[in-house]
C-alpha cells in the first residue's frame, strides 16, 4: 500500500513534467516565430521541433537523475543553438 508521501511525490512529479513540457512548447513556438518573422528565414518543420528533443529525452529517461531545471536549460540551449545555426 502506498503511503501519503508517495502520493505527494507523484503530484510534484506531474507538476515538474508540466513545467518541462511548457518550456519545450514555448521554446518551439519562440524558435518558429523568431526564425520566420525575426530573421526572415524559412526553416523545415522538423528543425523547428528541435526543442522537443530534450523534452522527449526527459520523458523517456524519466529525468535521468537530472533536475528539472537542467532539462529546461538544455531545452533553451538547443533552441538557441538551432536559431544560431540557421540565423548566422
Amino acid at each position: 500500500m502506498a503511503s501519503s508521501d508517495d502520493a505527494a511525490t507523484d503530484e510534484f512529479r506531474d507538476i515538474t513534467d508540466v513545467k518541462v513540457a511548457l518550456v519545450a512548447g514555448l521554446c518551439a513556438v519562440a524558435l518558429t516565430l523568431s526564425l520566420e518573422y525575426g530573421a526572415g528565414i524559412e526553416v523545415p518543420f522538423v528543425y523547428r521541433l528541435s526543442p522537443l528533443v530534450p523534452y522527449f529525452a526527459y520523458v523517456f529517461s524519466r529525468g535521468a537523475a537530472l533536475s528539472a531545471r537542467t532539462w529546461m536549460a538544455l531545452t533553451a540551449v538547443v533552441t538557441l543553438a538551432t536559431f544560431g545555426y540557421f540565423a548566422f
